[in-house]
C-alpha cells in the first residue's frame, strides 16, 4: 500500500493573546531585557528602536501640550492604552482626561482619551493602517501622526464604523483646531 502526501495550503492556527495576559506576562518579567513591544489585535509587535529625531519630537509635542492644556489634562508618552480585550499599544503621545488618581487605579481607556499622537519615523504604513484603524475602532475623536521626514502632520477626525471620516494634512505653515478644546495649533508647534 502507497501512502500519499496531500500538501495543504492552511494556514497554521494563531493563538492570540488578551491584554489581561499580555500584562501578566510583563509582571514576571517575560519581557525583562527585550525590544520594547505592544499588543495589537492580540499579538506582540516589535516596536522600532527611537532615534533622537523621534525622541524630541515626542518631547517637543508633549511639552505643548503641557503648557497649553497643563490643567485641563494629562499628557502620556509611550504609555500603554487599553483599546479591547486584545489591544494595549503604546502611542508616543496621549493626552488623556485629567483624573486626580492619575490613572493608578485602572488602565486609561479609549473613554478617557482625547488624542493620540504616534511620531512616524520608520513607522509610517504601520502607524497610518494598523494602529490607525484601532483607534478608529475605540472611538478615539482625534489622531495624529506626526511626519518629521515629510514635514507633515496627518490629522483623523469623527471615527464612525472603524473608520476616520475625516484626514486632513497640515505643513509647518498650517493652523487647525484641537477640537475638544477649540485650541488653534500650528505645524510649527509639533514640527522641529
Amino acid at each position: 500500500m502507497q501512502s500519499t502526501n496531500v500538501a495543504t495550503n492552511r494556514e497554521p492556527k494563531k493563538w492570540r493573546i488578551s491584554a489581561d495576559d499580555y500584562q501578566r506576562m510583563a509582571a514576571v518579567g517575560i519581557f525583562v531585557d527585550q525590544p520594547r513591544v505592544e499588543l495589537i489585535n492580540g499579538e506582540i509587535i516589535e516596536m522600532s528602536p527611537q532615534s533622537n529625531i523621534h525622541i524630541s519630537h515626542v518631547d517637543k509635542i508633549s511639552r505643548f501640550f503641557y503648557q497649553i492644556l497643563f490643567e485641563e489634562i494629562l499628557v502620556r508618552t509611550q504609555s500603554a492604552v487599553r483599546l479591547d480585550e486584545y489591544s494595549e499599544p503604546e502611542p508616543d503621545i496621549t493626552i488623556l482626561k485629567f483624573q486626580n488618581h492619575y490613572y493608578k487605579d485602572r488602565a486609561a481607556t479609549a473613554e478617557d482619551i482625547y488624542l493620540v499622537v504616534e511620531v512616524a519615523i520608520t513607522t509610517l504604513q504601520l502607524d497610518r493602517n494598523t494602529k490607525g484603524t484601532k483607534y478608529a475602532q475605540a472611538g478615539i475623536p482625534e489622531y495624529w501622526i506626526v511626519i518629521p521626514e515629510q514635514k507633515e502632520v496627518e490629522v483623523y477626525r469623527q471615527p464612525k464604523d472603524g473608520i476616520y471620516q475625516i484626514k486632513q494634512t497640515f505643513t509647518p505653515s498650517d493652523e487647525w483646531i484641537f477640537q475638544p478644546f477649540e485650541q488653534v495649533i500650528k505645524g510649527t508647534d509639533l514640527l522641529l
